[in-house]
């Protein structure tokens, strides 16, 4: 009779350990998520030298912000040059050069005197509209716009925005404007 014998199965050794690259990966994703996110919040207010008013209404950010536009017209130069005609704080120095003007929504600049550009932004402003309608078929926008010019700004550039709202059915607009300071006798 022959014997059989068993054989013993060779020991099988397993090292699990936990793979942390597709975390890190994950973790980076998000990371990138989050700033580009937050960052595109602060686009919306470029720095923009607000006109003194006699009176203001103080925005307490009670609006919503997807039932709001803001537009933004700036004074802007490339790469850190510097306009010899246009000083924030000095009231006699006044840029008048349009191509140094610009209207800025949600981080893109448009200059509204380019047809192309003013095209772009009234497709903007048309969607934004058309977000702010209860139907299809209204011709009026319940969508709010603020319009943050600079002080110097040339109003031409305002009228060109408004029109252009008004071309896409929004009516609700509002502008920004600064606190007097304590001493608002120059207003009287």
């Amino acid at each position: 009779m022959a014997k059989h014998s068993l054989a013993k199965p060779p020991d099988v050794e397993e090292a699990t350990s936990i793979n942390l690259v597709p975390m890190v990966d994950i973790m980076f994703l998000m990371l990138l998520f989050f700033m580009l996110g937050s960052d595109m919040g602060q686009r919306e207010l470029e720095e923009v030298t607000l006109p003194l008013a006699s009176s203001i209404k103080e925005d307490k950010g009670d609006a919503p912000k997807e039932g709001r536009t803001t537009i933004n017209i700036y004074h802007d130069m490339k790469h850190g040059q510097v306009c010899a005609d246009y000083d924030a704080k000095d009231i006699q120095r006044i840029c008048r050069n349009d191509d140094h003007w610009k209207v800025g929504i949600r981080g893109h600049d448009y200059n509204v005197k380019d047809p192309a550009q003013r095209d772009k932004l009234r497709g903007l402003l048309k969607r934004d509209s058309d977000e702010g309608k209860a139907t299809l078929t209204d011709r009026v926008s319940e969508r709010l716009v603020m319009i943050r010019a600079d002080g110097k700004a040339p109003y031409g550039a305002v009228q060109h925005v408004m029109n252009l709202c008004a071309e896409c059915g929004i009516y609700k607009i509002e502008t920004g404007a600064a606190q007097p300071p304590a001493d608002n006798s120059k207003f009287k």
